[in-house]
């Protein structure tokens, strides 16, 4: 995701900046993506990375610039680097929570860079398979009584179906009434799709096998006290110019498909 970031920052017309994310990629970063790119050489999950990332970025930045929210959370964060490179309104906290072996190697590679957060980031090292990461993000000065902004990306596709809807219940026992958590999704057509096989494959080498998906997200949400917003990739709002086909209706059965969702809690 970090060498896709990068590679739309070198585009003219690129959505984002990212200039960390050449550096967090590494070789790696961009083998693994020009691998995984279709041989055409366009659309591929470089294309979906950015077109969520920025659809993220607007919806992060609308929550704190039109709801107030000053209370921000990056679930599984990764090599993000929202906390650097968004313009950020004032008094703004950032929370990233993930691995410590993973936020002790971003953070070298930042303090490297000279880079400075433009909002007030702090680090959670937690394993959110565990249940004790909640106390974590309380101790390190969330508020739960107070307007919050979650993001959840790239994480769930990837989890069993238990541990979804344990993350999204603690999620929910943390956040106050009008809260907002974005979270993208794929349906469970996409986990047994032919057109999805190669990559899915080439996930599950590398130990990370696609295991959940719904078809209703609006319904997963509900039950779990969140009032939902559903995009797919191409449609209107998810698209940026870029997608290169229209989204199909959800009422036709059986394609896979993702999901960008905007919830508000109830």
């Amino acid at each position: 995701m970090a060498a896709a970031r990068a590679r739309e920052s070198e585009r003219a017309d690129r959505l984002f900046d990212d200039p960390l994310a050449a550096t967090l990629a590494g070789p790696e970063g961009f083998d693994w993506l020009e691998r995984m790119q279709p041989s055409g050489g366009s659309g591929g999950p470089g294309l979906y990375a950015v077109v969520r990332t920025r659809f993220f970025d607007d919806f992060l930045l609308d929550a704190c610039e039109g709801s107030g929210v000053r209370q921000v959370v990056l679930a599984a964060a990764g090599l993000d680097t929202r906390a650097f490179r968004l313009d950020w309104p004032p008094g703004t906290r950032l929370y990233e929570m993930d691995l410590p072996e993973v936020l002790d190697v971003k953070d070298e590679v930042i303090e490297g860079s000279g880079a400075r957060a433009t909002c007030e980031r702090r680090t959670v090292r937690v394993d959110l398979k565990e249940e004790t990461w909640p106390e974590a993000l309380l101790a390190a000065g969330y508020r739960a009584e107070e307007p919050s902004v979650w993001l959840i990306e790239g994480l769930l596709f990837y989890l069993p179906g238990a541990a979804v809807h344990s993350l999204l219940d603690r999620v929910t026992t943390l956040t106050a009434p009008g809260s907002l958590l974005g979270l993208d999704l794929m349906n469970r057509n996409l986990l047994f799709s032919p057109m999805a096989w190669l990559q899915l494959a080439a996930l599950a080498r590398r130990g990370a096998q696609g295991r959940f998906g719904t078809n209703v997200p609006e319904a997963l949400l509900e039950r779990h006290g969140w009032e939902a917003d559903v995009t797919q990739p191409g449609e209107e709002g998810a698209n940026y110019g870029r997608w290169p086909s229209t989204a199909p209706h959800r009422r036709l059965p059986g394609l896979p498909r993702s999901f960008l969702v905007k919830a508000r809690r109830s």
